[in-house]
């Protein structure tokens, strides 16, 4: 702390950069009030200094000094409020949580982190009300009671109306509510499944389509039968496109079109792969930087890929060889997510993606903001799955929100990585 507070005397006796522009009784002026800031400063009175600061900056709103030290002031002002904010957000006080959060908001009106963590915070008391609902229609389920269970389900899906959860327990509660008509196709469907005759199975839950099409359960067992039955062309599919095949992963998925034309996330990806072949047909660049192209763009491809970790894949392969190939696949991801863009942390000076991202993570859980810094570690392990390093952020951020189940999990991962690291042993047995 002394050493600080020497740096910070030496600093502010520092003449800003535009001084020349000043008077010389202006400039007397500000060394004045700079004087002042320092005793301030020395005392912890953050929130008198602030005035003092603004008073520099309205002569010369050039002088650095001033502008960075009243970036600290309102910082350690704003300090205990953030504090309180985020003992209340572990506490799963979130009402609390948002009523200081919203209080920082009308302190600083441009700080935009203020109002997301708002936002974020107000999907929390959301997902607490929904999880009571799932926990209703599961057990409405498990006693037979289905007209229930939708009941609940769709008050869900009314509100998410993309949650693949609540619509694949609605479809199975719904499939439990069949006309007398269709429930034979589905007995008899079912034996065949049992019997492993996939193509009878089918047969049977097509002829419950030609009744009512909007039984979707039947669709979706279409669907699952035909993966069981080509369970080994779908394996085969992803690894090609994974380790950068592309022509033969679209052979491989057009080949598991024919068999069921009504697979929309099959079609979703020979799509996506009649993209990537534009740009290579191949990719077997050995290194990081053809590991990384080939992950950016696997997450491209997948229906259920990470987007944010396949644009930084993109970014990271460009910072590791700046080759055509590179800047072809970085600015083809880019254009496909340009809706996301503004929400992620494009790379900055000479920093790799990588370590950015885990800066980023540390400063947001510093800050509060455990959600984004759970955003950060996820995409720093889909591109590096043994960083160990992320793992412990993100374990550290799940425990921070009172996810400890969640947290302990991701330890425990990460020790199968690293076996001999003591601090996750520590972490492991502190949350036991």
């Amino acid at each position: 702390m002394k050493r600080f507070l020497a740096l910070l005397v030496m600093l502010m006796f520092c003449v800003a950069s535009g001084a020349d522009a000043v008077t010389p009784k202006q400039l007397e002026r500000i060394e004045q009030l700079k004087k002042e800031v320092v005793v301030l400063f020395k005392e912890g009175k953050f929130d008198k200094a602030t005035p003092l600061l603004n008073e520099i900056l309205a002569i010369d709103p050039f002088d650095k000094t001033a502008a960075r030290y009243q970036a600290i002031a309102k910082q350690q002002v704003m300090e205990p409020f953030c504090k309180d904010a985020a003992d209340a957000f572990q506490n799963e006080n979130y009402a609390k949580a948002i009523e200081v959060w919203d209080k920082l908001v009308k302190m600083n009106p441009d700080d935009r982190r203020f109002a997301a963590l708002i936002e974020t915070t107000k999907n929390l008391i959301t997902d607490k009300t929904t999880n009571e609902m799932y926990q209703h229609a599961e057990q409405f389920i498990k006693d037979g009671d289905y007209k229930s269970a939708l009941n609940e389900l769709e008050k869900i899906l009314a509100v998410r109306p993309y949650d693949r959860q609540a619509r694949s327990l609605y479809n199975n509660a719904k499939s439990n509510v069949v006309d007398v008509r269709t429930k034979k196709h589905y007995d008899q469907a079912d034996t065949y499944m049992k019997e492993k005759q996939y193509d009878l199975a089918i047969a049977e839950w097509k002829k419950i389509l030609d009744i009512d099409q909007t039984q979707e359960a039947a669709s979706r067992y279409i669907a699952s039968a035909v993966k069981e039955k080509m369970g080994s062309t779908y394996v085969e599919a992803k690894q090609a496109y994974e380790r950068g095949d592309y022509i033969t992963a679209r052979d491989y998925y057009n080949r598991i079109l024919a068999d069921n034309p009504t697979d929309i996330d099959v079609k979703t990806m020979i799509g996506r792969l009649d993209d990537v072949v534009k740009l290579s047909l191949k990719i077997d660049e050995k290194g990081q930087a053809g590991d990384m192209m080939r992950k950016a763009l696997s997450n491209y491809i997948a229906v259920d890929g990470n987007r944010k970790a396949s644009m930084a894949g993109a970014w990271f392969a460009f910072q590791l060889n700046p080759s055509s190939l590179t800047i072809a696949v970085k600015g083809f991801l880019e254009l496909k997510y340009v809706s996301i863009l503004s929400t992620m942390e494009a790379p900055v000076g000479d920093m790799n993606i990588v370590d950015q991202y885990l800066f980023a993570a540390l400063n947001h859980i510093y800050e509060g903001r455990y959600d984004l810094a759970i955003q950060e570690c996820t995409i720093v392990i889909e591109l590096q799955p043994g960083n160990i390093l992320a793992w412990k952020r993100l374990g550290s951020g799940y425990y921070a929100i009172g996810k400890k189940d969640k947290a302990r999990e991701t330890w425990e991962k990460a020790l199968k990585i690293a076996p001999d690291d003591t601090e996750l042993k520590q972490f492991i047995k502190q949350i036991k």
